[in-house]
């Protein structure tokens, strides 16, 4: 279905002072923290809101220098994937499909495809991958419209932490059901995380933490690999050392701490 340009009242709605409404939110959620310790639920349903910001995000990330910089992770998945044989490969949340392009590209013999439940996104994958074969899917990460078995291979990076702790197992399970060989996940897990950043992160209703290696244990999977910041920090560090360009995104970027690279096979 094609996506429709927001009405006038829409959005005006979706900024205030040319700002857009997500980020005052995201101040004022933070203000709420800072001054009294209150924190807000953490949002059931994250379909307006990435709605709402994946009419931007595109844009947002590409100018900003954060890629230069969340590459590293991507260059983690990369190696992975190059000593494991594969012929598919999907990604649940592929967002604007700057993941789903890179696979396509270092492996142009393997079907690709992508997931994600904005509609905006999907509209922006669509223009960033423009020439290369790569189908997408408009779907929920909790109830994916795919066969069983439909891919070999399953990855997310940084969307499962999106997903609310009543729907998470419901998530994990699909991407079980989906993938026949394995699930590579790219995610948050407060566990394995620094004092620093869990505090930085307390306020934010968006971004919930999982203990992927206990869910996907009580689902059955087995997990075959898992590391954090500890074992990959200092070559993050490396990396950073040689970014050139200028970071000017208003959120920032957080380090190494904010992932875990976990591998699990059905």
């Amino acid at each position: 279905m094609p996506q429709t340009k927001p009405s006038a009242a829409e959005d005006y709605w979706s900024k205030f002072l040319g700002i857009e409404t997500y980020k005052l939110e995201w101040h004022a959620k933070r203000l709420l923290y800072s001054l009294f310790g209150i924190t807000l639920p953490k949002l059931r349903d994250q379909r307006h809101y990435w709605q709402r910001r994946g009419e931007v995000y595109l844009d947002e990330i590409t100018s900003s220098g954060y890629l230069d910089r969340e590459i590293f992770f991507q260059n983690m998945l990369i190696d992975f994937l190059g000593g494991v044989p594969f012929s598919s490969f999907f990604e649940a949340g592929c967002g604007f499909g700057w993941n789903i392009g890179r696979v396509k590209r270092e492996f142009p013999n393997a079907f690709v495809g992508g997931v994600d439940f904005s509609r905006s996104q999907l509209t922006n994958a669509r223009r960033y991958l423009q020439g290369a074969e790569i189908p997408l899917v408009n779907g929920d990460a909790c109830a994916m419209s795919l066969k069983d078995k439909a891919f070999e291979v399953g990855f997310s990076l940084g969307v499962f932490m999106n997903i609310h702790p009543a729907r998470i197992r419901a998530a994990l399970a699909e991407m079980l059901r989906v993938c026949s060989r394995c699930v590579v996940h790219i995610e948050y897990d407060e566990n394995n995380t620094t004092p620093a950043l869990r505090e930085k992160r307390a306020f934010k209703t968006n971004i919930v933490s999982h203990d992927y290696r206990g869910l996907y244990r009580e689902l059955g999977a087995k997990v075959v690999e898992f590391r954090t910041h500890a074992d990959f920090g200092e070559a993050f560090r490396a990396h950073a050392r040689t970014t050139t360009s200028r970071l000017d995104r208003w959120e920032g970027f957080e380090g190494p701490e904010k992932y875990i690279f976990l591998v699990v096979e059905p």
